[in-house]
């Protein structure tokens, strides 16, 4: 019996999960927000901008925030202590458990909210030696200018991701349009939220991959954890595996996956001394903290007939102990947009031949081994990871690029045994516009003892009631397979106890790859194709050239408006 009511609540979740709202962050960069304030004041939600200098100002987004043509003006929240005495009300809610079934678990009142005498309504923190500890809202405004990003936060039901940012912002590509992959959304509590975007660039079934991605925003809630998976792009994506990694480890310890899923514990990270590009100018502000601040290429200084400048460098200083052999570098970096659509308008090229072109790929041809020199080599997708050593410059490790849309973290075990003295230097040189990087931080301790356990789902149906948990059991070439934006699948998993004295993180593990939609029309520009695979920095130049083409057809569309 007992079974039979768990399956009914189960079955009742997948109703909550067609219903439910999706929360979705996006970033507008200086260009679009500038696009947007010259079209008049609107209101939107803000959770926070990064100014031109590097520093991350938190907004509240309880309070909306008004873009006006010269400047935002938001709320931010200051953390006041208020005396008993001066408190003239106070809220008190009952703290409840949301479960998607739509039942509440009711424990102790807490308090919530107060009213100061003088009128004012501040969130309670927590009490402490008498005292409120509240946010308090103030007022905040900053010139349009002086802003590099502003992060926008929308829920709303029944929304993709990419609905959302165009409904935000002209985005600088058509999401649908552009190959991105399975997007996941983990279940909260209360919502889902956008949380995940494996196998970014496994553009066929050649380079099928498997990646593990943090889960940050995953609750467990009834002793489940809830997973969406959706195809919100213009592609067919082919899932051959889907699982939970849960990782217990010490709480004072963070653990962060290479690309081969072995998870490593960052005890001791170390952020870069000194950090800067290849004209000198700091980084530091854009690396040291894991935040949303965001190191990107800045455009308005490229010239795509010089050379020197399809390319940035950057250059991360950091200490190193006495006879250190071995570290762990942690990384934080991520696809553009812009580097998404490139991929796409690189493959129309062939027009009518590019089923040919896929044949070759996924027969392991000479168009495979092309392929994969190429992604090497140009670094668009693969950066490599340059220490100086004893013989100068040499690749150590590649890093691999996640998203568009989210960036993950990923580990890289680097040999350090051929680097001299008592600082460490690693050189990254990405192409122009093709990445962003958060974060960057070494570590020189050995791995602390962790349990880790992977998990596949209890149910698992598609948007059609099928049950696919077979399906996704393993990694047998028997593919989720979805051909149309908005197929999806709602995945539940059974949440094993963890120890009191341990903190888990959650990992996804997902296998596959995607096809993207292309036209296929009109005769192959094989010049251009040729040079881009054969030509050594041609991609670079190509694909500036494209976005500069494509930023002035879109200044001149917006004015025609």
């Amino acid at each position: 019996m007992w079974k039979k009511i768990v399956s009914l609540i189960t079955l009742v979740c997948f109703v909550i999960f067609i219903a439910s709202c999706a929360t979705v962050t996006v970033k507008v960069k200086r260009e679009e927000l500038l696009r947007l304030a010259s079209k008049g004041e609107r209101e939107v939600r803000t959770i926070g901008l990064v100014t031109t200098s590097g520093e991350y100002i938190e907004l509240s987004w309880e309070y909306p925030a008004k873009i006006s043509k010269d400047a935002i003006y938001g709320t931010i929240m200051k953390t006041v202590e208020i005396d008993q005495e001066d408190v003239k009300n106070v809220v008190q809610y009952a703290e409840r458990e949301a479960v998607p079934s739509g039942i509440e678990i009711e424990t102790k009142p807490r308090i919530s909210e107060i009213e100061t005498k003088d009128g004012k309504r501040c969130p309670v923190i927590e009490i402490k030696d008498g005292k409120y500890i509240c946010h308090s809202p103030e007022s905040f405004s900053m010139p349009v200018s002086e802003i590099d990003t502003l992060w926008i936060e929308k829920t709303s039901a029944l929304k993709t991701v990419a609905d959302i940012a165009g409904a935000i912002l002209t985005a600088p590509v058509d999401v649908h349009g552009s190959g991105s992959c399975p997007l996941i959304y983990s279940f909260t509590g209360e919502n889902f939220i956008f949380d995940a975007q494996p196998y970014g660039g496994a553009i066929c079934q050649a380079l099928k991959r498997t990646e593990w991605c943090g889960l940050e925003h995953l609750k467990e809630v009834n002793g489940q954890y809830m997973l969406l998976i959706t195809n919100e792009a213009d592609e067919t994506q082919y899932t051959d595996e889907l699982k939970l990694v849960l990782v217990d480890h010490p709480k004072e310890v963070k653990v962060v996956p290479d690309i081969f899923g072995r998870i490593h514990t960052f005890s001791q990270p170390i952020t870069p001394l000194r950090a800067h590009d290849g004209k000198g100018r700091d980084l530091l502000p854009f690396v040291s903290k894991h935040d949303r601040v965001f190191w990107q290429t800045r455009l308005n200084e490229r010239d795509p007939e010089k050379k020197e400048e399809l390319r940035d460098e950057l250059i991360f200083e950091f200490p190193k102990p006495k006879g250190a052999k071995r570290a762990k570098l942690w990384v934080n970096a991520g696809t553009t947009l812009w580097g998404t659509e490139m991929g796409k308008r690189i493959l129309d090229l062939q027009g009518n031949k590019i089923t040919e072109w896929y044949n070759e790929v996924n027969t392991f041809g000479p168009a495979f081994q092309r392929l994969t020199f190429w992604f090497f080599n140009e670094e668009l997708y693969l950066l490599q990871i340059r220490m100086e050593t004893k013989d100068g410059w040499e690749s150590k490790g590649i890093i691999y690029g996640s998203g568009p849309l989210i960036s993950e973290d990923k580990a890289y075990v680097l040999d350090i045994s051929d680097v001299p003295g008592d600082t460490l230097k690693i050189k990254l040189l990405p192409p122009v516009n093709f990445w962003t990087l958060n974060y960057i931080a070494i570590d020189y301790t050995e791995d602390s003892s962790i349990e880790t356990k992977e998990i596949g789902a209890i149910k698992a149906v598609d948007h059609l009631g099928k049950d696919i948990r077979r399906i996704l059991e393993k990694s047998d070439n028997n593919y989720f397979i979805t051909p149309n934006i908005g197929d999806k699948a709602e995945l539940v998993f059974e949440a094993p106890p963890k120890k009191d004295d341990m903190e888990r993180s959650v990992f996804l593990k997902a296998s596959g790859y995607y096809d993207m939609h292309l036209e296929g029309k009109g005769e192959p520009q094989t010049e251009i194709f040729e040079r881009i695979f054969n030509e050594p920095g041609f991609t670079g130049q190509y694909a500036l050239q494209e976005y500069l083409k494509w930023k002035q057809e879109s200044v001149k569309k917006n004015k025609d408006k």
